[in-house]
């Protein structure tokens, strides 16, 4: 688990139980990186950096520069008014202005390739956590570390450390910060649940138990769990990767090494252990017909038309399902996560995480001004904005959800992070083939299940050499 260097550590803490904490002022994706070129643009800034650690003004602690335009890139068309409000709330609290670019999620990689290998880059900038070490390698991040020992009280706006960590480089410097969480439920149609006298499980047994009972009970006419599985096996690798990690966790592989960085080549029959688990469920009709004929938006219509009793699904699907729910029977919902099994001590939330998040260029012409917007989209006022206007969960502490169901979400984000895979080189597509593979071999009548792990085995060995070359 990446953690603060020590000495910053110690000194932010130590500031910040002696500080007021302030408000504000004073949504797996590739991990491609930007091309060699993008080392030429770096500049000193670093060391500009370090000059905010003295701030000459209380109220301005990084020391924002006269007349800083702060260049802005996002992916949320979608969140438009929360990008508004954000950016009202930073330039009403420093002396910067900002200009927006939007472009869609797809192409964010493609588009920070070109502005940094034309040194014509953004100062902040759209990344996900999974690239903060192969952009970190080139020399693209602006390190932090500076910044949140000149504002103490800027660690005390998110939920924990481990939110910050999960954008630390391998030297445990921080090189960006989140935004929202991203992570598997299952939610379940509770009136459902009611009148029928289904119960939680606690454990895998027991949700076993429970799908077994929805197929007896319905005649087979309700599906138990709807797992969309297009494309390449979308929720369906989902369940799969739930599984896969208590296993791991079981066999006391869930620290190793290998593991953490994305370099376990042979897992010596654990991952074709989980996908024997899932693809028998799938045989016994615990996931429908055809899930991976159907795309997120299918299995939502599946769940609200009452065909199944439960969906796998992302939090980041909130509003849409409080729409559909609306439009259809408005039944009552709930979540819950994927259980242990009964033997396993510890139920995991390892694949959640705060996903979505902000970096800054190190070669921006006014990387304070950088900081500052990225301090202003951390505070509480701002996460609010994202956490109750779009439904996002966010990665600020004491921050009061109006959704239930979101609530509950959010609860569960604690968890987040821990055993978390972080390849250490730039995977690129690993994980589509990775999930492709799986699909291969659950819609197989010939492929076995150490074929399966071996091909999976052969993509990882792939990429490593890949990003070696």
């Amino acid at each position: 688990m990446r953690k603060y260097p020590k000495l910053l550590l110690a000194v932010i803490l130590a500031m910040a139980a002696a500080v007021a904490l302030s408000a504000c002022g004073g949504g797996s994706a590739p991990a491609a990186a930007p091309t060699e070129a993008s080392t030429a643009a770096a500049t000193t800034a670093a060391t500009t950096a370090s000059s905010a650690a003295t701030p000459a003004d209380a109220s301005d602690p990084f020391n924002v520069e006269d007349g800083a335009v702060v260049r802005f890139l996002h992916i949320y068309p979608e969140h438009a008014g929360a990008i508004e409000k954000s950016i009202e709330v930073i330039e009403r609290d420093y002396p910067l202005s900002v200009e927006v670019t939007v472009v869609p999620w797809n192409e964010v990689t493609k588009t920070i390739q070109t502005a940094s290998a034309s040194g014509d880059m953004y100062d902040v900038f759209f990344q996900w956590n999974s690239q903060v070490p192969a952009y970190d390698q080139i020399g693209l991040l602006l390190d932090l570390d500076p910044y949140f020992a000149a504002d103490p009280t800027w660690l005390g706006d998110f939920l924990n450390e481990e939110c910050l960590t999960q954008y630390a480089n391998l030297d445990g410097k921080i090189m960006g910060i989140p935004l929202r969480g991203t992570g598997v439920f299952v939610i379940y149609n509770k009136t459902m649940f009611d009148e029928k006298g289904w119960a939680i499980p606690n454990t895998q047994e027991e949700l076993v138990e429970l799908c077994e009972k929805i197929i007896a009970d319905t005649d087979k006419a309700v599906i138990p769990i709807m797992a969309p599985g297009k494309p390449n096996g979308f929720q369906m690798e989902s369940v799969r990767g739930r599984v896969f990690d208590h296993i791991v966790y079981m066999a006391g592989e869930i620290e190793n090494p290998l593991r953490l960085t994305d370099r376990m080549i042979d897992w010596h029959g654990l991952m074709a252990e989980s996908g024997e688990l899932v693809k028998d469920w799938y045989g016994r009709g615990f996931f429908g017909a055809n899930p991976f004929g159907l795309e997120r938006e299918e299995g939502q219509t599946v769940f609200f038309t009452e065909a199944s009793a439960m969906l796998f699904c992302n939090n980041n699907e909130l509003v849409a399902l409080r729409e559909l729910n609306e439009a259809a029977n408005n039944f009552e919902i709930a979540s819950f996560m994927w259980p242990a099994p009964k033997d396993c001590d510890e139920t995991l939330f390892t694949a959640a995480g705060f996903g979505d998040g902000w970096g800054a260029w190190s070669g921006s012409k006014y990387p304070n001004a950088a900081a500052a917007f990225l301090r202003g989209m951390s505070c509480t006022e701002v996460f609010t904005i994202w956490g109750n206007g779009e439904k996002c969960v966010v990665a600020g502490s004491g921050i009061q959800y109006d959704d239930t169901l979101q609530q509950s979400f959010a609860e569960q984000f604690a968890r987040s992070g821990k055993y978390r895979v972080v390849a250490d080189y730039n995977s690129g597509s690993l994980g589509d083939y990775r999930a492709q593979a799986f699909v291969d071999y659950m819609t197989s009548d010939t492929m076995t299940a150490d074929e399966y792990e071996k091909t999976v085995g052969e993509f990882v060995r792939k990429a490593i050499e890949d990003a070696e070359e």
